[in-house]
């Protein structure tokens, strides 16, 4: 279908107002989203080019390092104003997936994307979905284009934004094998083919990739849960807009498939947009209920498909119109009923501009209080990388920091005299595997200050949150903590 002249101006215009507000959102707010996973990815791409191995770091996801990197520099903010340009070119690219299947109505695909609660909060975060959700939509609309070489050559570098990516990957192979467009798979192996040699001088393995996994015994940490946890939690993730239109758009296809209607590109959508979601969306869904893959039973996880739900929503929206009596002014008001509907499940659920919630705000107390300390600048051994965050300095320099104690059996072994340890009950018990009283017993360390929340709440693990600042004794004079 030829879009009609002027149309893209017109769109590209509307995500510029999309990117001013969002942008602004994002500079005014002192909270984010995402917890220590965002800090994480945030310093990883801060420090790569002070420190060139994060570049490979695993589970930083190298081909988010490599985007994010330039980014990161910036700042915190400056990374999540990446997150919000590249959720918007991820909606551009939805939009013209959409119109390459004929849709109507495809400029909804816009509100579709940016607005999906599970979407939209990620603005406010350091996280990989967005950047999972961009590369996965643009292999789409060149598979949807019949341009398999170059879908494969994207879609070959999606497990290493999400190593989850495998599970798309695989199906969408399955759909090129279908259209017979068999030259193309070797295309698939790119990615895993360029960061093995990069990696290999460092790890020394030509295999790194499949050994350095990082997601392997987290079950006794995270635990499971029910078969059907996603699906529960559909309508919070997706809004209720974007998931009924979504299931019209499942009903539209299968009596277009029965009717014979365009038949190829019935299939196309079939292949490389809906089941691709679906096998994302089961994936996820069988490793929570069986506790592998460090599953946590993260709802953020879906943000990575939210514009292949789009694409299709798209088209149940093309058949309620289809349902609409030939009336001008009609078919005009309920796209954009639609739209506003859309627009409003985002702002009404988030209050913005994000504040610290309960956690940050107490990680930062005592962040603040170590900086007027006696023990600041010594030594730091800490469990929360937002408490380091907010410290300042270079995460990565042994001589200033350090994550997690070397060994969690006897905390105070190998530390200097003098060392601060940061423990808190969400990372400390759990990632961390040191329970609050074994620091208490050690005859060498001495606790010098305690935060807890007012009012006071749980966290993984059934844990009462606190913040435990130790300090190992020299022979100074410590006070107890307060």
């Amino acid at each position: 279908m030829i879009m009609k002249e002027g149309e893209e101006r017109r769109w590209l215009w509307l995500l510029a107002g999309m990117f001013i507000f969002l942008a602004a959102c994002v500079v005014m707010s002192p909270g984010f989203w995402g917890g220590g996973d965002s800090i994480a990815h945030y310093r990883i791409a801060r420090y790569a080019f002070r420190h060139p191995y994060l570049f490979l770091d695993h589970w930083g996801k190298p081909f988010f390092t490599l985007l994010a990197a330039p980014f990161a520099q910036l700042g915190f903010n400056g990374l999540r104003l990446y997150n919000v340009m590249a959720g918007l070119l991820a909606a551009w690219y939805t939009f013209r997936a959409a119109h390459t299947l004929g849709y109507r109505h495809r400029w909804l695909a816009l509100f579709f994307v940016v607005t999906a609660p599970v979407y939209f909060i990620l603005f406010f975060s350091a996280l990989t979905e967005v950047t999972f959700s961009l590369v996965l939509i643009v292999a789409v609309w060149w598979a949807l284009r019949e341009r398999y070489d170059a879908a494969a050559v994207v879609l070959s570098f999606l497990p290493f934004v999400r190593t989850e990516g495998i599970v798309i990957v695989m199906v969408m192979a399955a759909g090129m094998i279908w259209f017979g467009r068999y030259r193309s798979l070797p295309w698939l192996l790119t990615g895993f083919a360029l960061f093995s040699l990069a990696g290999w001088p460092q790890y020394h393995d030509p295999l790194w990739v499949i050994h350095e996994m990082p997601y392997r015994g987290a079950a006794d940490i995270y635990g499971h849960g029910s078969l059907l946890h996603f699906v529960k939690h559909a309508p919070r993730m997706f809004g209720p807009l974007l998931l009924v239109f979504w299931l019209l758009g499942l009903v539209s296809l299968g009596v277009e498939w029965r009717r014979g209607d365009e038949r190829r590109r019935v299939w196309q959508e079939l292949w490389f947009v809906v089941l691709p979601f679906l096998a994302y969306f089961s994936a996820h869904s069988y490793v929570w209920w069986r506790g592998l893959g460090g599953s946590l039973g993260l709802l953020r996880v879906m943000a990575g498909v939210v514009p292949l739900m789009a694409v299709t929503a798209v088209g149940g929206v093309d058949r309620v119109m289809g349902w609409i009596p030939q009336n001008r002014i009609l078919r005009r008001t309920v796209p954009l009923l639609v739209a506003v509907g859309l627009l409003y499940t985002p702002l009404a659920r988030y209050t913005l501009p994000l504040k610290e919630d309960a956690t940050q705000r107490l990680l930062s107390a005592s962040a603040e209080w170590l900086k007027h300390s006696p023990y600041y600048g010594r030594p730091l051994y800490y469990y929360d990388l937002y408490f380091q965050f907010r410290l300042g300095g270079d995460p990565y320099d042994p001589a200033l920091c350090h994550e997690k104690v070397p060994d969690p059996q006897h905390p105070s072994k190998d530390l200097p005299p003098g060392s601060v340890i940061q423990w808190d009950a969400h990372y400390g018990p759990n990632e961390g595997h040191l329970p609050l009283q074994r620091l208490r017993d050690d005859p060498h360390l001495k606790a010098v200050k305690v935060f807890r929340p007012d009012p006071p709440f749980k966290v993984l693990g059934g844990h009462d949150y606190a913040i435990w600042i130790f300090v190992k004794e020299t022979g100074d004079t410590l006070y107890e903590a307060q």
